[in-house]
């Protein structure tokens, strides 16, 4: 598998780290989910490089970038963080592509900075629906949810098992590298800061769904939502509600394949998203 240099670029105050593959065609911005890094897309950057300028990032509190106690974790102010990295490395437009968290933040930026997206793909993405998983319920509760998220090899090894189809991919090594992000200081508080911003104990925060399916209609730019059939922690059927809400919009979904078809069905997901981007560049961006 390839390996790519880090490097870090501020975005205001918060250093942080990025990949970069490709030195032609379009832009592709790559947004991990919560707990993850740019590591979740090392199966596709290389890839999609060969037809893309590439970039993954590590959202603030995530991976190697900076986490600092006083930043904010609302949706809203971690997508403006993604923003702010754009302008930071003078990208003026980009395709956004985000698994899970990541899926959440792209609708975001669609948002409150529609002229920046060119496009979106949307991997399992979170928060569309009230529907999540009870450990991510769970952890917005007071004093047990901080006792539950504590990180430790064997919580970090359920929670990654029930990721995927295959569980098996859930390897000891993946366990080991996840552990190590997640006992970083600052690292749980920035994953308890960011559920808690937008679940509750009954699940997504219902008046946060509810404004972002109002604001989809208005998303011009051409989407397409990938899903697993088997994810086992936002349920496949949410991708209807995407379907019938965005204007422009495809949706694949990817049998025998968990949470994270970028990694579970890379090969499969990276030529979907070429063909997309392709399209999408062919009508001009629109």
């Amino acid at each position: 598998m390839p390996s790519f240099e880090d490097q870090f670029v501020n975005v205001g105050t918060v250093r942080t780290r990025y990949w970069q593959a490709g030195s032609s065609g379009s832009v592709v911005v790559l947004v991990h989910g919560i707990g993850c890094s740019v590591l979740e897309w090392r199966s596709n950057i290389a890839e999609l490089a060969r037809h893309h300028r590439v970039y993954a990032l590590d959202l603030v509190g995530y991976g190697l970038s900076d986490k600092p106690a006083d930043a904010g974790y609302s949706l809203r102010e971690i997508a403006q963080h993604i923003i702010g990295f754009m302008d930071a490395l003078g990208l003026a437009r980009a395709h956004l592509a985000g698994n899970s968290l990541g899926g959440r933040l792209a609708l975001e930026c669609a948002r409150f900075a529609p002229a920046r997206v060119a496009s979106m793909a949307l991997v399992d993405p979170a928060g569309v629906g009230s529907e999540t998983h009870i450990n991510f319920r769970l952890a917005t509760v007071p004093v047990l949810g901080d006792l539950l998220a504590r990180p430790s090899r064997f919580g970090l090894g359920l929670t990654w098992r029930a990721a995927f189809f295959d569980p098996s991919l859930a390897t000891p090594e993946l366990i080991d590298e996840k552990l190590r992000f997640a006992s970083q200081p600052g690292a749980q508080a920035a994953f308890m800061k960011t559920v808690r911003a937008f679940v509750g104990f009954g699940g997504f925060k219902m008046d946060q769904v509810n404004a972002l399916q109002a604001d989809m209609p208005k998303m011009q730019m051409p989407a397409v939502v990938m899903w697993g059939r088997e994810d086992h922690l936002l349920p496949v059927k949410q991708a209807e509600i995407l379907r019938g809400l965005l204007p422009h919009v495809q949706v694949i979904v990817y049998e025998r394949c968990g949470h994270m078809p970028q990694v579970e069905c890379a090969q499969q997901f990276n030529q979907d998203a070429l063909v997309f981007w392709a399209k999408v560049d062919a009508d001009g961006g629109s």
